[in-house]
């Protein structure tokens, strides 16, 4: 979802990329020997891991402006079809839609959103930001981006956007 998120208990940086590190590292079998997780399966397989679980694949007119959508005590996550179609086909963009997506499905269940941030509120706060912190160490994991020597590099291995691989090459 885009926009400005909603007040969450606060989790470090440090604390999301762990968990992000152990949700990765279960998926293992689906992780290319590049280092990209194959995210499209991730997706097939959560069934399974999580009985409750449900993707309902939405059309533009039905989602507007939202890539997708999630519903963490539903165990529910909404995608657009042409970010569905396009996170099938590899496309960063789209990869990190739905990686975003499984951030708040594991980081916000049981929380109430009660409160739309402000200016005041603390960025560790930020459900969005939580939220694009997990997608981005559940594609792009640590060691193996210690490894690559350029953005174009990072970019290339996790298959994500030029953008994401900016942010966590820093």
């Amino acid at each position: 979802m885009s926009g400005p998120g909603f007040i969450v208990p606060p989790r470090k940086k440090v604390d999301i990329y762990a968990y992000a590190s152990n949700v990765r590292n279960f998926f293992a079998p689906l992780i290319t020997k590049e280092g990209k997780l194959r995210i499209d399966v991730v997706y097939e397989l959560l069934p399974d891991v999580i009985p409750e679980f449900e993707l309902q694949i939405r059309e533009e007119w039905e989602m507007g402006a939202d890539h997708g959508r999630t519903f963490p005590d539903k165990k529910l996550i909404h995608l657009r079809k042409d970010v569905y179609d396009g996170m099938c086909q590899g496309k960063g963009r789209d990869r990190f839609t739905a990686a975003h997506e499984l951030g708040h499905l594991f980081l916000h269940t049981n929380i109430g959103f009660a409160r739309a941030m402000d200016s005041s509120t603390k960025i560790y706060c930020d459900s969005e930001w939580q939220a694009n912190t997990f997608g981005s160490a559940l594609l792009i994991d640590e060691l193996n981006l210690k490894l690559c020597r350029s953005i174009e590099e990072v970019a290339e291995r996790f298959g994500v956007t030029w953008e994401a691989a900016k942010v966590r090459f820093k």
